[in-house]
């Protein structure tokens, strides 16, 4: 049985609140307005379920119970309360290197996190509440959505012009995650690292390099992440993909396909060709984390596969996508 502190209740029950009424904005009156004030039974259960809750969170007991049967409204309800949370001090956090306003920011979020810790939140599976598509088409629901549901028009890396720019990146990664969430579908982000690359440069020069490396290893990874997903470029060596409706074991599988691709190909005047290191972060419908975190969460087991064995490709096991989670795939 879930328990809490008064003050822990008073977070629980504010996280609870804000997640209802994002249900009532983004599902209950999406779907009133489109079916002309019909509320189904489920969403009318649900907007009672989390009154109950917080009724319960306002006992005067020490400490506060929920009933186990509510449990798993209370891990949706974080999970959605981590996001907002998240989402909120992101700009804000991009603003400043000061680390005392860094910690005053991540205030709010780490009560949240705290909350997350606790032992029977990872015994539980977050309620899952009712979409849009559980009533309308998948069309007409993605019209209905207050978001647009569109990409940016395409721009290109300026120096090779192969692969996509990186400002596309967040942007297209929220376009994707929006999408695949009607559909219950995942998302793969995969960091990708050229291994030993300043040796290539120091044997063969920057241009040789810039010419008869880079450039083929890109037209690969383009080809094989075509009609897939998204290919960016980030930098000299190091380089991002995007792979909507792709879980875990497919991306594995399609990301050792790219590892076999690159080494297979021609490199003109270099013998051979490079390998790749890989960090791997799967975000499923209910991944707390915010998109520029699953970028940062990727980049981190790139750099656990090339500190553990170069050309690997490193995920995260369970939920929390903690340096302590990663393994090698």
């Amino acid at each position: 049985m879930p328990e809490f502190s008064r003050s822990e209740a008073r977070a629980m029950a504010q996280c609870v609140t804000g997640f209802i009424a994002a249900f009532r904005r983004e599902v209950a009156a999406v779907l009133a307005a489109e079916l002309r004030g019909v509320q189904p039974v489920e969403v009318n259960d649900l907007i009672a379920e989390a009154a109950l809750v917080e009724r319960q969170l306002e006992a005067k007991t020490k400490p506060v119970r929920v009933h186990d049967g509510h449990a798993p409204l209370l891990k949706r309800a974080l999970i959605e309360a981590r996001r907002e949370q998240a989402r909120a001090i992101d700009g804000p956090l991009q603003k400043t290197t000061d680390g005392q306003v860094i910690r005053m920011l991540r205030r709010e979020l780490q009560l949240v996190e705290h909350l997350m810790s606790a032992s029977w939140f990872a015994d539980v599976v977050p309620l899952r509440i009712p979409s849009l598509t559980d009533y309308l088409s998948i069309r007409h629901a993605e019209a209905a959505s207050p978001e647009p549901l569109h990409l940016l028009p395409r721009e290109y890396d300026e120096k090779f012009h192969i692969l996509e720019a990186p400002a596309l990146f967040l942007p297209d990664l929220a376009h994707y995650r929006r999408r695949c969430r009607f559909r219950g579908a995942p998302v793969a982000v995969v960091y990708a690292d050229i291994d030993d690359f300043k040796a290539f440069n120091t044997r063969h020069g920057e241009t040789t390099v810039d010419r008869d490396l880079l450039a083929p290893f890109m037209e690969a990874m383009e080809a094989h992440v075509f009609g897939h997903g998204h290919a960016y470029r980030f930098g000299g060596d190091e380089y991002v993909i995007l792979l909507p409706n792709m879980g875990r074991a497919w991306a594995v599988d399609f990301l050792r396909g790219l590892q076999a691709r690159i080494a297979g190909s021609s490199y003109r005047r270099i013998p051979k060709g490079p390998t790749i290191s890989l960090g791997l972060a799967v975000a499923l419908v209910d991944t707390a984390l915010i998109d520029r975190e699953l970028l940062e969460r990727a980049n981190a087991a790139k750099g656990h596969a090339k500190a553990t064995r170069k050309g690997s490709i490193a995920t995260f096991e369970g939920e929390l996508f903690r340096d302590a989670d990663l393994v090698i795939a």
